[in-house]
């Protein structure tokens, strides 16, 4: 597989590039019957009665069946990028340990628009059939899958990947590869590239165009396809010459950046929107902040977009998280690094303003840095804590991956694995309202106000073979109360059955007896 010479399965220099520039009830593990606990107690918060739970300030995506969709996932996969055929270095083998030894249930897939449109108007229908054949993989395991149109620096000419050659309109401008990936953003020919590309009533507007019909292309092929959750628009958008590094750290308000967001960005976004819906009226739509500085907990200042579909809105949030001084200094410094809290601030009042679900796109690290399992420990919880879904960088072997190939290239688990992998709530039959798992005490709460016409269960993925090997037991679902669970062990899935409930059930699963 041939990959970029200095183009990493992760991104050890991303931003410190950028910085450079700038200052009771038993249940065995393997058992496989159901068991309706007789003493466990119910909270019977909640407004009770038989009215519909509504989601209030948190926002989420949902199954056909109405269920909340808890997403938990990586991407991939970055090998895609120095493929000829833009293809992932991935085999059916790799999709079923996914699921069934990690219980991840999406993918964040990467694909490219010079693989889609090689020629202006021309898709590349054997793309299309690769790509299906992959998309097949995850349908047979049961994960879904969002098609991420990928780019970094533009397009393969300044170093990377994204748009095909003859999309790049760079005014003539001189360009000097960086050996350092990241750098290249600043060169004049690629923020000339994003400046024309972005500007829709310029001179260049039949890029946004033939990006669309792209879209369309997409879409028309794979909206029926039973894996297919919905399409992020556009990986780490630059804002072009309104790219300035000391926005990384400090974005003002009323600067370059946030008036491209508020104007040209928004935009954009809105003629995609517009342009997948000509296609597919029911499929998800992400969409992510400009590169680097929101990804370090800075603000975003995109306006709220409009879904013209009929029904709810199907707009979904997907920003990445990437620290600065954690990369700048590879290791992490508790006390002094906010790039978290300043992250979970920003998104809470960003997808408050569109009232949109949270998928946290991209997020990753070396494990070997210093406190790394610190920051791991840290995020996670603040994925639970958020209730958002998320998906690793990425699912290569070694660098910031979970596995690696031992000497003979076979597959081999690495230790930051047993952080990543931890219960969740896949699907809830009603509207969560907070859920955790501590690692130290193996403890998982899960509260959710039920929906008393649900006739399909919530759906726990509970790791017992790794996390739970001596037994777990479950309190706070009791027969009596309209609650019962059965166990799956082979997908290790707890399903919990709350036919005619209303009021609040709240879910502790314990180690042991």
């Amino acid at each position: 597989m041939r990959h970029y010479p200095t183009w990493p399965p992760f991104h050890p220099l991303r931003v410190l590039a950028l910085l450079s520039t700038v200052v009771p009830f038993y249940a065995c593990a393997d058992s496989g019957v159901s068991s309706i606990p007789s003493d466990a107690g119910v909270d019977s918060g909640g407004d009770g009665g038989d009215r519909e739970p509504v989601e209030e300030g948190t926002y989420f995506v949902r199954d056909d069946d109405g269920r909340v969709m808890i997403l938990r996932g990586m991407n991939i996969m970055s090998s895609s990028k120095g493929d000829p055929e833009r293809l992932p270095d991935l085999e059916e083998a790799d999709v079923e340990r996914y699921a069934r030894q990690w219980g991840f249930n999406v993918v964040r897939y990467l694909i490219f628009w010079d693989a889609v449109e090689p020629s202006p108007g021309v898709y590349d229908t054997a793309y299309f059939d690769k790509t299906e054949e992959r998309l097949n993989w995850f349908a047979n395991q049961g994960v879904h899958v969002i098609l991420d149109m990928h780019q970094d620096v533009y397009a393969q000419r300044f170093c990377c990947d994204g748009a095909p050659e003859w999309a790049i309109e760079d005014d003539g401008l001189p360009f000097v590869q960086n050996p350092v990936w990241s750098l290249n953003y600043f060169a004049p020919a690629v923020r000339a590239a994003f400046d024309n590309f972005f500007d829709f009533a310029g001179s260049h507007g039949a890029l946004q165009d033939h990006f669309a019909g792209a879209w369309a292309a997409v879409v028309a092929r794979f909206k029926d396809h039973p894996a297919v959750l919905g399409y992020d628009i556009l990986n780490e958008p630059s804002p072009g010459s309104a790219y300035d590094a000391s926005d990384i750290t400090v974005t003002p308000n009323d600067g370059p950046a946030a008036e491209f967001d508020r104007t040209l960005f928004t935009e954009f976004y809105q003629r995609m929107i517009s342009a997948i819906r000509e296609v597919d009226q029911d499929g998800w739509i992400f969409y992510e902040p400009r590169v680097a500085a929101p990804a370090n907990g800075q603000p975003s200042f995109i306006r709220a977009l409009d879904d013209p579909r009929g029904g709810e809105s199907r707009i979904a949030y997907a920003p990445h998280l990437y620290s600065v001084r954690m990369e700048f200094n590879q290791r992490y410094a508790p006390a002094t690094d906010t790039t978290l809290q300043n992250w979970e601030t920003n998104r809470n009042i960003e997808t408050g303003a569109q009232k949109a679900p949270l998928l946290l796109g991209e997020w990753g690290f070396d494990p070997n840095w210093p406190e790394a399992g610190v920051f791991m420990r840290e995020l996670l919880d603040m994925g639970d804590r958020m209730m958002l879904g998320w998906t690793y960088w990425s699912y290569d072997p070694g660098g910031w991956g979970i596995w690696e190939r031992d000497e003979l290239g076979q597959f081999v688990e690495r230790e930051n694995a047993n952080a990543l992998v931890r219960p969740y709530p896949q699907r809830v039959a009603g509207i969560p309202r907070v859920f955790s798992y501590d690692p130290d005490t193996r403890v998982f709460k899960l509260a959710f106000d039920p929906s008393p016409s649900a006739t399909l269960p919530t759906e726990i993925y509970l790791p017992a073979a790794r996390h739970y090997a001596d037994g777990w037991s479950i309190e706070g679902c009791d027969e009596d109360q309209d609650c019962a669970w059965t166990w799956d062990p082979d997908p290790e899935i707890l399903r919990i059955l709350t036919p005619n409930r209303s009021a609040r059930v709240e879910l502790i699963i314990t180690p042991g007896g």
